[in-house]
This record gives structure tokens, C-alpha cells and sequence, in this order.
């Protein structure tokens, strides 16, 4: 079946999850007017499996997320009002909360080398008798390729190499992949780490 969605005459793509059975949100703000609002939603079932198509007309208020739940037989639309914080009010929390300690870092940092978890780096034993003691990291952003003004990294991550904090906020505000632009693993918003140590750097540098 296909699902076409318009607000005040006006079409919207409904774009897939990552596992191809539901839909992502739809965030309509952008769409909606003061006032009065009429969302359009059109399901259209499968040649093979029924000729029928609904049609359901409704009210939404700036700011509502649609998000369509889609089984084989049937089709279930939730509307919700939610508030979408500003990348800058993100920022301020996660320097609050997930701040790590100088320490903490250079710790974090000589156990991943170590145990040979950085790439580049050949493990606890070595390779051929030569153990490497030192890796180069950039000090610009993978994203934007600028310098990076709030150095992050994933809880996951296994690499020294950092990531601007704000630059990979309005990335994932816009695509929502959530994932490290350095190894891709998962980078969710609650497991970032802002890095004391090379934030230390930076502002060294910058003097």
C-alpha cells in the first residue's frame, strides 16, 4: 500500500525507518498557517490485495508531528504536539551533563591505545616487536572540515578523534542518522561525550 500525506494542499514525503516496516515522523510546522489547519491523508491498498482507498481529513496546530504505523493490513495515524528544543538550548545541556574531566579523557584515552581498540594502533603486543606510542589527530571537524570549537565523541567510540558537538547536533536535527561521522558507530544524543582534555587543546591553541 501507499500512504500520501498533504497539509493545506500541500504535499509531504513520508519517508521510510531504518527497518523498512514503519515510516519516520513527519514534522509539519513548517507547513502549518494560523488558524485553521486541514491535513489530507490518502492510503491507497495494494491492486492485488483490494481496490479500496480512505481518505481522512483532520485539524493540526503548528508544531504536531504526524506518524503513520504502517502493517500489512491496515494503517494506524498519530498526531502529536511536540516542542523541538533549539540546537543551542541541546548544546548548553550536554556541557552541563556529559562533560568528562581532563582526567577522565587521558584515561579513557590511554586504555582504548593500549588495548589497541584506536585504529592504527597494534594492540598490547605489538606487530613484529614495534609497538606504536603515538597517532596524529586532527584537530578539524570530519563534518564541516573546520576547527572544531566543542570536541565529542560517542560513549561507544573507540578513537581519539573528536567531532564538533554542534555541528553534529544540526546534522542529526536535519537527518536524525545519529552516527559518529569517525567510525559510524551509534552516537545517540544521550551517550555523547564532551572531551575536556582535547577542549584544553583548543582553547590553548586559540590563544
Amino acid at each position: 500500500a501507499s500512504v500520501q500525506v498533504s497539509v493545506n494542499a500541500t504535499p509531504l514525503t513520508i519517508e521510510r525507518g531504518d527497518n523498512k516496516t514503519s515510516h519516520k515522523p513527519l514534522y509539519l510546522k513548517h507547513v502549518c498557517q494560523p488558524g485553521r489547519n486541514t491535513i489530507q491523508i490518502t492510503v491507497t491498498a495494494c491492486c492485488c490485495v483490494s481496490h479500496q482507498e480512505g481518505t481522512r481529513r483532520g485539524r493540526v496546530v503548528a508544531g504536531a508531528a504526524a506518524q503513520p504505523l504502517v502493517s500489512p493490513q491496515s494503517h494506524l495515524f498519530v498526531l502529536q504536539l511536540v516542542h523541538r528544543p533549539s540546537v543551542r538550548s541541546v548544546l548548553q545541556g550536554l556541557i552541563k551533563k556529559r562533560l568528562l574531566p581532563a582526567e577522565h579523557c587521558i584515561t579513557k584515552i590511554k586504555r582504548n591505545f593500549s588495548s589497541g581498540t584506536i585504529p592504527g594502533t597494534p594492540g598490547p603486543n605489538g606487530e613484529d616487536g614495534v609497538e606504536q606510542t603515538a597517532i596524529k589527530v586532527s584537530l578539524k571537524c570530519p563534518i564541516t572540515f573546520r576547527r572544531i570549537q566543542l570536541p565529542a565523541r560517542g560513549h561507544d567510540c573507540r578513537h581519539i578523534q573528536c567531532f564538533d558537538l554542534e555541528s553534529y547536533l544540526q546534522l542529526n536535527c536535519e537527518r536524525g542518522t545519529w552516527r559518529c561521522p569517525v567510525c559510524n558507530k551509534t552516537a545517540l544524543l544521550e551517550g555523547l561525550e564532551v572531551d575536556q582534555y582535547m577542549l584544553g587543546i583548543l582553547i590553548y591553541i586559540q590563544k
